[in-house]
């Protein structure tokens, strides 16, 4: 596996495990916990805009299409 390949599996492996540490916070309801959420969004906003400023696809690291935003909206609950 070439070195450009890791990076990329490994850029694709921390954005995954960020969203989903996110996830897992959507319900919190004290200050400490939103703000731990919130350093997960600014983290991954921060990763998606230099990926982009350098000008590598976002589908390359599994996140095309993906807003960061959307990591700050409540959870859904099932109907």
């Amino acid at each position: 596996m070439g070195r450009e390949v890791q990076y990329q599996e490994t850029m694709r492996d921390v954005l995954r495990l960020l969203v989903e540490r996110a996830s897992q916070k959507a319900d919190a309801t004290s200050t400490f916990e939103q703000g731990v959420r919130m350093g997960y969004f600014e983290a991954v906003s921060a990763i998606l805009g230099e990926l982009e400023t350098f000008g590598i696809d976002l589908g390359e690291v599994g996140m095309a299409g993906f807003d960061p935003a959307s990591m700050l909206q409540p959870a859904r609950r099932a109907a």
